[in-house]
Formats: structure tokens, sequence, C-alpha cells
């Protein structure tokens, strides 16, 4: 933490810096009021990341989950407040987001008692030296990541049109809700893997974890894109339904994607980050070469399917290297049959009256994890059983 802290302030330094050098350069063209807000959100929410890594690895959960409540409805509150009663715009809504970043920061520094173990001392250098190798290729990785999001939305914009872009953004909506029930699980998994790591998983711990998490993200998957055009019905407005479209290649990207994070905690837990990110390297470069040419073809589909393309890379290349560190007690035939039914259905889906085949694809992937279903019902039991 105490490292973390100095990084986050050189940071915050230099950045700031960098900021006003360009400002009175004129390269960045906007009111001081921008730069200001830019800067404060840039510092607090770097701190309240650092914050709530540190809350979740410290095990202070009560801690971490009202941390973000009270972010949340700091900015919820002031911005219902700066933008309906006080009506202050743009600049309301700037208010109320550093507001919420800076309340949460506070409560977290002094609730989770973190001024206690800020600390000086030569083993911050070695410390920090670790770090550095640590997560050096984790830059990198998070660069290729917001290629793998942006990328295809840049170059559709200039091959097609900004309006196609807009529907393909629209579009993102329904796969969210894929991706936010996905990182509840995540979250949890991130702590998990690292302390409970087993090259040999002698008690199936990870497996079942991996199965449980499998089963859980292709299932859903699969019930959301069944139910997909009623959806965009209800989230896209008349001029956007067309987005509907782009939606089952976008969901099965991010069961994909899911599953690659996943296994990138794996990777983590034995310090091979640089594997982490040459795997995304590779997955953006396929879905950014993949861009151009589905787009080509067939616009806001072809740049859903790339995405789709890239995350499937990055995943199987991930699972594949995994077997060189670890032996994960699970039935791979039944997983990787399971994927492959999910991409079909995902084709298929296209048709607007796709769901006739949908649901039996769903049947099928629940009888093929039916196992897995009956041990999370057991466990979920046991919890509920020795709470009484």
């Amino acid at each position: 933490m105490s490292v973390s802290l100095r990084v986050n302030t050189l940071a915050g330094i230099g950045f700031g810096a960098v900021l006003l050098l360009l400002y009175f350069l004129n390269v960045i063209r906007l009111d001081g009021v921008y730069i200001v807000f830019l800067y404060i959100s840039y510092v607090a929410g770097a701190l309240f990341n650092s914050l709530q890594m540190y809350l979740k690895a410290d095990n202070k959960v009560t801690v971490l989950a009202i941390d973000g409540i009270i972010n949340t409805l700091v900015a919820c509150s002031l911005n219902f407040l700066l933008l309906m009663v006080i009506k202050l715009g743009v600049n309301g809504y700037m208010i109320s987001y550093a507001s919420g970043l800076i309340v949460a920061d506070l409560y977290a520094w002094l609730a989770g008692k973190i001024y206690t173990v800020i600390k000086n001392g030569v083993a911050q250098k070695r410390i920090f030296k670790e770090m550095l190798v640590y997560s050096a290729p984790l830059i990198v990785n998070s660069l290729a990541w917001w290629i793998n999001n942006a990328s295809d939305r840049y170059i559709l914009t200039g091959m097609r049109s900004v309006a196609e872009n807009g529907v393909y953004s629209v579009s993102y909506k329904i796969p969210t809700i894929l991706s936010t029930l996905t990182n509840i699980f995540y979250n949890a998994w991130s702590i998990s893997a690292i302390t409970e790591f087993d090259n040999d998983d002698s008690d199936g711990f990870m497996g079942n974890s991996y199965s449980a998490f499998s089963m859980m993200t292709l299932l859903a998957c699969s019930t959301i894109m069944i139910v997909n055009i009623p959806l965009a019905k209800i989230l896209y407005a008349k001029d956007f339904f067309v987005a509907w479209k782009c939606v089952p290649f976008l969901l099965a990207g991010a069961a994909f994607n899911a599953l690659a994070l996943f296994d990138g905690c794996l990777y983590t837990a034995v310090k091979r980050t640089g594997d982490v990110s040459k795997t995304t390297l590779i997955g953006a470069g396929v879905n950014t070469g993949l861009n151009f040419i589905l787009i080509y073809f067939f616009g806001a589909i072809g740049a859903a399917c790339a995405t789709m393309v890239g995350y499937l890379t990055t995943f199987v290349m991930r699972t594949k290297g995994m077997s060189s560190f670890l032996h994960l007690k699970t039935n791979w035939i039944k997983h990787f049959a399971s994927y492959a039914l999910l991409i079909l259905q995902s084709f298929i889906a296209l048709n607007g009256i796709g769901w006739i085949l949908e649901i039996p694809i769903f049947f099928i992937i629940f009888i093929l994890y039916k196992e897995y279903l009956g041990l999370v019902i057991k466990k979920v039991k046991g919890r509920i059983s020795r709470k009484r």
C-alpha cells in the first residue's frame, strides 16, 4: 500500500505537469474547468482503485462493499441535486462524479484504517522492484484490452459511417448485462486464484471453480441470446432496434472474455504476467485484422464477429498454455463441446426466429453441465444450513 501511494503520487504529479504543458501549448483545447476535472478524476480514481484492491486483499469485505455503495450514492444524489434542481449542466455532472470518488476514498482510508499500514524503509525498494517486474507486462495487457474493445468502433466509423458506429455502440447494452454478472464472480475469484493456487489441483477446488464459472457464463449467455429481440425492444429506441443483430456475437465474445479473464487470474497467481500480455496482444491483433476484412463485407455485424473471434483467440491460447503450470481437474471435452454449441447458437441467433433452434442448444449445454450444477446447489445448501 505504501509503494502504491508513492507511485500514485508520482503519477499524479507527472500527469498534472503534462496536462499543464499541453494546455499552455494549446494542444488540449478545453476550458480550464474541464482540465481540473480531468486531473481530479484521475487522481481520485487511481487512489480509489488502489484502496479497493488493498481492502479486497486484506479481506475487509464489508468496508469494500460499503465503499462502493458510498461512491454510487454520493454521485447519484449530487447528480439529481446539481442537474435536476440547481441545473448546473455538465459542471454539475463533473462535480458529482469527482465527489463520489473523493468521499469514497476518505471512507476507505478511515474505515479500512489504511493510515496504520503506511511505512518507510529500505524494504520498499525491494517491494517496488518486485511490483514493477510483475506489473509492467500488465500495462501492455491493459492497452491491448483497450485496443480489443475500441479498434472496431474506429475502423467501423472510418470504413462505414458514424451512424453505423452509433448503432454498434448501442448494441453493447445487452452484452453488458452478461459482463456485469460474470464480474461479480470474477472479483471474488481474483483473490481465491492466488490464495488457493495448487499446481496439481489436489482437492479439485480450481477445477470445480472453473466448471461452475463456465457453466454460469454459458447458460447466462445462451439465455440472454434467446431473449435478445424482446430485450432489444425494451432497451433500444426504434431507430436503433437493428442493433439486435450485433448482439449474438458480442454476447459470445463477452462469454469468452470472461473465461479468458478467469484464466488470466491463474497466470498472475504464478507471476506469468508476460504470458497474459502476450495472449491479449495476439487476440487484439486478430480482432483488429479481422475488423478490416469483416467490416468491409458485413459492417457492424462483421465488427461484432471480429470481437468474438479476438476474445476466443485469447481464451484458447491461455487455456492451452495453462497446461504448462497447472493440472486443472475438469472435463475439457464437455467444456469445448459447450463452447462450440454457443458459437453455433450465435450464428443461428442472427435469424430473427432462430430461438426455435436456440432453445434446444440451451438444454444441451444445460445437460452437459448438469453434474456441475448439482455441485453448486449442494454447496449453496450446505452454506445455508451452516448459517442456520
